[in-house]
């Protein structure tokens, strides 16, 4: 059914299909030959694609306007277009689909490995391409070349894991409760403050505070300690690119609100929009002390109307500007960064302040992992244990030692400790030392009754 020829230096696998004779050019014996199996094992199972002519670059801009615009959310859709322009396509954009092998692509993410960053505007020098980002291409392209197989120009999927390190997050610092709690008695910006709560008291990502409006925020039983306070996390604040809003337009269901641009050309947009889950849509109680900040601010936000009038510009955000405009995430982490360095406070980003939260909340619960993945939104309880598996690892060390005690050293002191009782015992009671010495007496060897 197909035959492997040699010609100059290649090795070409023969056949015909649907009475046309087909060549395909390898370049070892090994491939030829095991491509010659392929061949031949599909035509006869009636599954044979035949290999498309197009190159990778042109393929991906078929699988980014087919699937991507449907599928991808804002972000990830900036995200891929940033990976495929910075990385794949300059790399193997110019490879034919149909020559791509496993091999081939095992050996362009070892290459990668040792590949220099694309230079970020405004950043450093860049070092090499992270460990995160390789795994982010692996992931897009294992997907791309899925939807590959399912439109027929291609066989199988020749991407791998095994060129592709695993994709290993950074192991965030995260301050001690005592140093939290220090770092709050300092912090004398109300926007800050309360931001900073909001995230350790309600488990809230950063997104998710800057985006809060007080029409979802209930103050409770206020004359009682603010009994009964409560949120609903609904919406983030998030800028998006112009372009991905243009171009997703299925998505733009998922924008509240698009806020007015306050710079002219600007290549992007701050929108209010849906959260990703349904289990990131949640209701979270508010502990007294925290509510009682809100309420301060609240207030300080009613006095700056009166002032402002007309030129407050109200989007009911709880944490706002001082004219109303919204808050961006990366003004905060500017601001918490401020407040670290001039305080000399360990250095943490805004948000390790999310995991003390999830820390405090499974020691308080005693490790009820449901209870706090109703707090911090996470979509399964899976991924509470996996973030944060720290934690239960941190009381199982406590267990042990409570086991060496209890098990090993025994939980009354010990021998000597019980002897030591007995000599404080007897030196107050000359009567029960005689009793005593009768005792062992009577129970040496060679006495009896």
């Amino acid at each position: 059914m197909a035959s492997v020829i040699k010609r100059g230096n290649s090795y070409s696998v023969v056949y015909k299909l649907n009475g046309k004779q087909k060549w395909e050019a390898f370049g070892t014996q090994e491939e030829a030959d095991s491509r010659k199996i392929e061949v031949e094992y599909q035509l006869m199972k009636g599954t044979f694609v035949p290999p498309s002519p197009m190159l990778v670059e042109e393929f991906l801009a078929q699988y980014v306007e087919i699937y991507g615009l449907t599928k991808w959310s804002h972000s990830s859709y900036a995200s891929n277009i940033s990976l495929i322009r910075n990385y794949i396509n300059p790399n193997i954009g110019g490879w034919k689909l149909k020559d791509i092998t496993a091999k081939k692509m095992d050996g362009f993410f070892t290459n990668l490995k040792s590949q220099k960053a694309v230079q970020q505007k405004g950043r450093g020098e860049p070092g090499l391409i992270s460990d995160r980002n390789i795994y982010d291409i692996n992931l897009l392209l294992s997907n791309a070349f899925d939807r590959a197989v399912e439109w027929g120009d291609i066989g199988k999927n020749p991407v791998t894991r095994n060129a592709c390190p695993e994709r290993k997050d950074k192991e965030r610092e995260v301050w001690e409760p005592g140093v939290a709690k220090t770092a709050l008695s300092l912090c004398t910006d109300l926007n800050l403050l309360v931001s900073m709560h909001l995230a350790i008291a309600c488990s809230m990502r950063i997104g998710e505070v800057m985006g809060l409006r007080w029409q979802f925020l209930s103050f409770g039983d206020v004359e009682n300690g603010f009994e009964e306070a409560s949120l609903k996390i609904d919406a983030q604040l998030q800028r998006i690119s112009k372009a991905s809003f243009e171009l997703l337009q299925r998505k733009q269901d998922n924008i509240r609100f698009v806020f007015p641009a306050y710079k002219e050309n600007n290549n992007t947009m701050l929108v209010l929009k849906t959260l990703k889950t349904d289990s990131s849509r949640r209701t979270v109680w508010i502990p007294p002390t925290t509510a009682a900040i809100l309420w301060k601010l609240k207030k300080e936000q009613e006095g700056l109307k009166e002032v402002l009038g007309d030129e407050y510009r109200d989007y009911d955000l709880v944490i706002a500007h001082t004219n109303g405009r919204p808050f961006e995430g990366g003004q905060l982490d500017e601001s918490f960064k401020r407040l670290i360095q001039e305080n000399g406070l360990p250095e943490v980003d805004f948000h390790s302040l999310r995991h003390l939260s999830a820390t405090m909340k499974l020691i308080i619960s005693k490790g009820d992992i449901k209870s706090v993945q109703g707090d911090t939104g996470h979509a399964q309880a899976q991924m509470v244990t996996d973030t944060y598996a720290h934690i239960l690892d941190r009381n199982r060390k406590k267990t042990a030692m409570k086991f060496e005690k209890a098990f090993y050293n025994d939980d009354d002191g010990g021998a000597e400790d019980l002897l030591e009782k007995l000599a404080v015992f007897c030196s107050k009671n000359p009567d029960a030392m005689e009793k005593l010495k009768n005792l062992f007496a009577a129970s040496e060897p060679g006495k009896t009754d």
